[in-house]
């Protein structure tokens, strides 16, 4: 059984460029790809693009939410709470 440390190296994937740490658009992009159930392209995934295409999304939930003059970003309701009877006396279990 191999180390748990060991590192495979795959060639043909999107990468990112070397020297960036900022892996928030590619972690997105991913997400998009896996949670449509789509193929994951084999090809470099254009940053920039993807920026452009976050900030634009970004901006235009923006101007939907000063539309409507949200006060939060959740978008539900707080459920109410379930009216809670208090036991009574007797159908307390004590343990010591």
């Amino acid at each position: 059984m191999g180390s748990p440390f060991d590192v495979q190296y795959v060639e043909g994937i999107a990468q990112q460029t070397i020297g960036s740490l900022d892996y928030g658009l590619f972690v997105a992009a991913y997400v998009e790809y896996l949670s449509d159930e789509l193929q994951v392209p084999n090809d470099i995934l254009d940053a920039r693009l993807l920026h452009q295409r976050y900030a634009a999304l970004l901006w235009k939930y923006e101007k939907m939410k000063a539309k409507k003059s949200c006060a939060s970003d959740i978008k539900d309701p707080r459920r109410p709470k379930p009216n809670s009877v208090v036991p009574d006396e007797e159908q307390l279990v004590h343990i010591e």
